[in-house]
């Protein structure tokens, strides 16, 4: 794992949607959007339905659409509690 990667799990009432290292986490707070990197303070936060995104440890960034849900962070890991989550589509215009 690359030493500025922190572990992010997103967790749905019906699976564990995605698990494993990211470098970077964008999420929709109550308050607005807010970013967390490696060693952030510990934090909990509500969510409101908007755009979560991270970029993994290649250095892709995945957006999906979520509900409202709970976000944690904790010594580097960080756990996203949410109703729903879908992989954000964009559609190729000619």
């Amino acid at each position: 794992m690359l030493e500025t990667a922190f572990t992010l799990k997103i967790v749905t009432p019906d699976k564990v949607f995605f698990e494993g290292p990211v470098v970077y986490l964008t999420a929709p707070g109550t308050k607005g959007y807010f970013g967390v990197l490696r060693n952030h303070a510990p934090l909990v936060s509500t969510l409101e339905k908007g755009k979560l995104s991270y970029r993994n440890s290649e250095g892709k960034t995945e957006t999906f659409s979520v509900e409202h849900g709970f976000l944690e962070v904790l010594k580097n890991k960080v756990l996203v509690l949410t109703d729903k989550i879908l992989k954000e589509s964009f559609a190729v215009v000619a």
